[in-house]
């Protein structure tokens, strides 16, 4: 009976006892003392003595140190600070250790290799030396300093840190802050000693994992020498190394862009440009859309689409639509006695021998896709073969340079520019990244082929490629941590890919021969476009005629302005001159949907955009693959880093 009402209470006991045990013996940073003694030149010399319990759970052969080198401005932006180790001691001894790079910083591993630290408490020393980590304001000369940094692995049960400021020079204002990362704790004392020349910080409560102290003490201005102009002009080389290397290889990518663009990409002086009431000689409706748009940006399909009704309104193609697919054939009747081709301009020919040549009628549906393709691709090479460099100039031997340079200088960055394992890695994978935000979005400015401005079309291209390229960065920053010191880099990929992308929209340019065709071409698209209120104040305007409203059909449809053409067409139709034929007037070169009278105009629209949407949708998709503090937070300022064991 007496051991049962004893059990558990010694149960609990003997728990009790093992759990203090446990907790005694735990691994922690009992003590972590600090002395950081500011520099008359700015150097700060810093002695850390580290007392930590170790137990072989995480401290097996020693403790390690993390010490970034790199600090942040007041400005926001991130340079390196310098590094010198001075003396590592275990136990007031002369230690073994070794220094790995890693993210932003050094690793300190101090212990040996092959032997394990004796289980006990043990107290680390480092010494070192760092620069460039006070800070210059109107008011005050200023360190902020962290301490501890964020990142240790244990518990720390006291800081106390001894910031010695430069023979002479007294404290005019101090704070500290603690906790985790951005906190704003005040657990801590401070105190000066007699002269006011150190500032004294203690903790007031454990500091639990990932959390560290920051101190700011702030002195009067010229307390601490600020860097000669040599050395700030070395620092600045070195600190917008990335900065520079990119912006020199945008400046001199623009440079031979626009000396480019000065020797031969500027267009010929444009004519007068007035209405014409026929085509410029010898260019076809197909030919009219190929010069204008400066080539098949667009795949050809409406050029295809003007020279099927062109062929179609000289009787020598019959276009039926029925169950919403159209038919292509050859008409009989109309080429007797000819043969295929002949007399035609080089597009309608080549239209008309593949036909010929397949020997029968061609649907435009997925069906017949391939045969549609290999269909447009006759046709547009048959046009762009023969007129290459006869009405414009690609210039495409001057993007050479221009891209050989945007390479290199991202080449050179490549190598230069990084200075950390993480900031590689955020080179590597942002330069991975940039090949798709450019690739896609400049492919998906095909879709916006539709929008007629081009400036505009080039313009909205242009602003997704930024988009595309800045997600990137922020991706490649967020899986790396190496976009804050490398900020720029995101910005000169952006500005050589504008730069190019521009060069390639506008380095061609007309030949003589081109701009007088454009601007007869322009006058041919005012005359088709024009209200019938401005067409009453021309002069010479031919009489309106089913013969002429078909001739020049074919040429609305290519320049995208079949519908005002459709529309003078109908009005036309509804006055007492074109009463006759508007009541007995079909189409005869097309069969299928009925059309109206009264709605001609969006029946011959919906007609050509319907059959350059057939032939785009037949083809199969391509495969593809202060004078105060000037405040802060825990973790913040130079120094920082953590620890951990090994």
């Amino acid at each position: 009976m007496i051991l049962k009402r004893f059990f558990p209470v010694l149960l609990s006991a003997v728990f009790l006892l093992f759990a203090g045990i446990a907790a005694q013996a735990d691994e922690r940073i009992l003590k972590y003392l600090s002395d950081i003694e500011v520099g008359a030149d700015g150097t700060l010399t810093v002695t850390e003595s580290i007392t930590v319990r170790a137990e072989w759970d995480q401290i097996d052969r020693g403790i390690y140190r993390d010490i970034p080198l790199t600090a942040r401005a007041a400005n926001g932006r991130h340079y390196r600070v310098g590094f010198k180790l001075l003396s590592v001691e275990l136990d007031g001894q002369p230690a073994p250790h070794f220094i790995r790079d890693n993210n932003k910083g050094i690793r300190i591993y101090i212990g040996d290799e092959n032997r394990n630290v004796p289980q006990g408490i043990h107290s680390y020393k480092l010494t070192y030396e760092t620069d460039r980590q006070i800070r210059y304001f109107d008011e005050h000369d200023e360190l902020y300093w962290n301490v501890t940094g964020n990142d240790w692995d244990f518990p720390i049960d006291q800081v106390v840190a001894r910031v010695i400021l430069p023979e002479g020079v007294k404290a005019t204002g101090w704070t500290a802050f603690t906790g985790e990362f951005g906190d704003t704790g005040q657990n801590y004392t401070a105190r000066t000693n007699d002269s006011g020349t150190e500032v004294l910080f203690t903790t007031s409560q454990t500091l639990q994992v990932l959390e560290g102290l920051s101190v700011v003490v702030t002195m009067p201005v010229g307390s601490v020498a600020k860097p000669s102009q040599e050395a700030w002009f070395q620092r600045f080389l070195a600190d917008y190394r990335a900065d520079l290397i990119g912006g020199f290889g945008v400046l001199l990518v623009i440079a031979w862009y626009l000396h480019a663009w000065l020797k031969v990409g500027r267009d010929p002086e444009k004519g007068v440009i007035f209405p014409r009431f026929t085509p410029p000689a010898d260019i076809s409706p197909a030919l009219a859309r190929y010069i204008d748009r400066r080539g098949f940006g667009d795949g050809g399909w409406v050029a295809l689409t003007a020279a099927c009704l062109s062929l179609a309104v000289k009787k020598r193609l019959n276009l039926e639509e029925q169950d919403g697919d159209m038919t292509l054939s050859l008409d009989a009747e109309g080429r007797a006695g000819r043969a295929p081709g002949d007399g035609l301009p080089k597009g309608e020919a080549a239209l008309e021998r593949w036909l010929d040549k397949r020997g029968k009628p061609l649907t435009l549906n997925k069906a017949n896709g391939r045969s549609v393709k290999k269909l447009g691709d006759a046709f547009t090479n048959a046009i762009s073969g023969e007129n290459h460099n006869v009405f414009f100039k690609s210039n495409g031997l001057y993007l050479v340079p221009g891209i050989l340079v945007s390479l290199l200088t991202l080449v050179v960055l490549f190598f230069l520019a990084p200075q950390f394992p993480n900031e590689q890695e955020f080179m590597i994978l942002f330069l991975f990244l940039s090949v798709f935000a450019i690739v896609f979005p400049a492919a998906f400015g095909l879709l916006l082929l539709p929008v007629k401005n081009f400036v505009l079309r080039v313009g909205l291209v242009m602003g997704i490629i930024g988009v595309a390229l800045f997600g990137a960065a922020q991706l490649a920053g967020l899986a790396t941590g190496g976009l804050e010191t490398l900020v720029a880099v995101p910005f000169v990929v952006a500005a050589l890919a504008w730069t190019n992308l521009c060069a390639i929209a506008f380095i061609g340019a007309p030949t003589l021969r081109g701009r007088q065709v454009l601007d007869q071409i322009e006058g041919l698209k005012l005359y088709l476009s024009v209200a019938e209120k401005d067409r009453l104040n021309m002069t010479g305007v031919p009489d309106m005629t089913t013969v002429h409203f078909e001739e020049l059909l074919p040429y609305a449809v290519a320049l995208d302005v079949e519908k005002p053409w459709a529309t003078t067409f109908e009005r036309w139709l509804s006055t007492a001159a074109g009463a006759a034929a508007a009541a007995s007037y079909h189409p005869n070169w097309y069969s299928g949907r009925s059309f109206e009278i009264r709605h001609i105009s969006s029946s011959v629209s919906q007609t050509a955009s319907s059959m350059a949407g057939s032939f785009q949708s037949s083809v199969p998709a391509p495969s593809s693959s202060s004078s105060g503090s000037s405040g802060g937070s825990s973790g913040g300022g130079g120094g920082g880093g953590g620890g951990g064991g090994w």
